[in-house]
C-alpha cells in the first residue's frame, strides 16, 4: 500500500510542474522593455517612495511603468 501512495504522490506532483510549466511558458522571455533608451528598471518601493514626495516628474528625470496590470515594471529615465 505504501508503495502505491508513493507512486501516487509523484504522479501528482508531476502533473503539478506540467500544469505550472504550460500556464507560464515563458514568463521571462516576455519581459517589458524599456518605455524608452537610458531608462533602468527600480523597484515598486522606489517608484512608490517617489510618488508620495511628487517626485514621478521634474526637469531632470522621470518615473514610468509598463506592463499590464498584476504584471507592472517600474522605470527611472534621465531626460
Amino acid at each position: 500500500m505504501q508503495r502505491r501512495n508513493l507512486i501516487v504522490l509523484v504522479g501528482a506532483w508531476t502533473c503539478a510542474i506540467g500544469l505550472m510549466l504550460a500556464a507560464f511558458p515563458g514568463a521571462s522571455v516576455n519581459a517589458d522593455q524599456p518605455p524608452r533608451p537610458g531608462c533602468v528598471a527600480v523597484v515598486k518601493q522606489e517608484y512608490d517612495s517617489a510618488k508620495r514626495q511628487n517626485l514621478l516628474q521634474n526637469r531632470f528625470s522621470s518615473y514610468a511603468t509598463t506592463g499590464q496590470l498584476g504584471r507592472r515594471s517600474y522605470w527611472y529615465c534621465r531626460s
